[in-house]
């Protein structure tokens, strides 16, 4: 309700004389604003899927044939045709919290889950819960479950990367994957921070009681140079094994070994090896990428990685060998037109271990160089074909002295390199 006012119309005498004066147009109270429309539960999902195969033609003609393409390769194992994987993507979210899940189905799936394939967990490539708390408007965010690698140039999923095959360096000394907690932290628009409490690598059971930890600091010292600095480091060697010992025998944990014992029975004994957590028998892994886009349709990039683990060696924990392993890789890709892509990539790899056989190469020494070319051809949204010119050379020694010739060639014979083409098609829904 709105009161009357009056004004003074005029004072004589002490006489005033007033009158109503107009009321002033009353304000009306404005209508609440209606909530925000909710959108649908469906629409707070997204979904992608892609199937990828290849057809390799290895110029040592193997037999057989599956499997044959030898310890460098983790994608395209197979001389002939083959499927590298099929994959389903999902990820949902509302508000500050979401899910992700990626599954995998195909003979790259072994090759990749490592220790997973005996936990039933081998066809989940991620499956991770994410909190972003509101408060810090979006700057911080805590990942928790299973969940690719942050280190390193390249993926798995072979559309993602300059050339199809998936180089050396990835395939055998970078981790594939993590199960733990990962955070991430923007320190700025130009630099991100991440932080790792894992299981360590390549496993979503842990083979012993310790974790691994890791860093990761991502930055940008101009716009067309992107520079990453990783560090990742904890145990990897079981807590305990098993030793057998015959008859008349018993182990004996001075020795390390089985000692004369009459009248004993063959048993197995458990050996606790605690020590495999003490930080001189940790994995350490230093991981560099820097990529530069010098021209607009020119892409560069490096990929440094070096390795060291103190190994426990036998059942007794004061005897520690230590291996280091380092990687390199260069890459180049040059986009053509909207549909047709050049790329190449040389790697490097070496293993020196005190006669310790690497956990990664496969030897107590072991050296490995690829050089990788490329021509790709993306047509619309959905479909890209990729093929590669490939060659992979075993530089190492054997205790003999003979050159490590790790590759199959004909149907009995052996050869330090090996040449392929190698044709990938990847159909994919976005």
């Amino acid at each position: 309700m709105c009161a009357a006012r009056t004004r003074t119309l005029f004072s004589c005498g002490g006489i005033v004389a007033t009158a109503l004066a107009a009321s002033p147009v009353c304000a009306q109270p404005s209508a609440p604003e209606p909530p925000p429309p909710v959108a649908p539960w469906y629409e707070n999902f997204e979904f992608g899927a892609f199937a990828d195969g290849y057809a390799g033609l290895n110029y040592n003609l193997p037999k057989p044939q599956s499997g044959s393409n030898g310890p460098t390769r983790s994608s395209d194992i197979t001389n002939g045709f083959a499927l590298h994987w099929v994959g389903l993507d999902m990820s949902h979210s509302v508000d500050s919290v979401g899910a992700t899940v990626g599954l995998r189905f195909g003979p790259a799936v072994t090759a990749y889950s490592g220790p997973d394939n005996e936990t039933a967990l081998q066809n989940v490539k991620q499956a991770y819960a994410t909190w972003k708390p509101s408060s810090f408007g979006g700057r911080f965010s805590l990942d928790f479950g299973k969940f690719d690698t942050i280190y390193g140039a390249e993926a798995f999923d072979t559309q993602n990367n300059i050339n199809y095959t998936v180089g050396v360096v990835p395939s055998l000394v970078q981790p594939f994957f993590h199960t733990g907690l990962r955070m991430g932290i923007e320190l700025s628009e130009s630099a991100q921070l991440t932080v790792l409490a894992v299981n360590g690598w390549n496993n979503s059971v842990d083979n012993n009681a310790g974790k691994s930890f890791g860093l990761q600091l991502q930055f940008q010292p101009i716009d067309n140079l992107g520079v990453t600095l990783g560090y990742l480091g904890g145990p990897e060697q079981d807590d305990s094994l098993t030793a057998s010992c015959p008859d008349e025998t018993a182990y004996d944990r001075n020795t390390g070994g089985c000692g004369n014992a009459p009248g004993a029975t063959a048993a197995d004994y458990t050996i606790d090896r605690g020590g495999a957590n003490e930080f001189e028998a940790w994995r350490h892994l230093i991981d560099v990428v820097v990529t530069w886009d010098p021209a607009d349709r020119l892409t560069l990039f490096f990929n440094g990685d070096l390795v060291t683990e103190g190994v426990r060696v036998g059942t007794v924990d004061t005897q520690v060998l230590t291996q280091t392993v380092f990687g390199g890789s260069l890459g180049a890709r040059y986009q053509l037109t909207d549909v047709w892509a050049v790329a190449a990539r040389g790697e490097y790899a070496k293993h020196d271990g005190d006669g310790v056989v690497s956990y990664l190469l496969g030897a107590a020494s072991a050296s490995f160089a690829t050089a990788t070319a490329t021509v790709e051809a993306a047509i619309g949204d959905h479909l890209i074909m990729k093929l590669d010119t490939r060659a992979d050379v075993a530089f190492a020694l054997d205790a003999g002295g003979d050159a490590h010739e790790v590759f199959q060639k004909d149907a009995r014979d052996t050869s330090a390199t090996m040449f392929t083409s190698t044709l990938g098609v990847v159909v994919k829904t976005n």
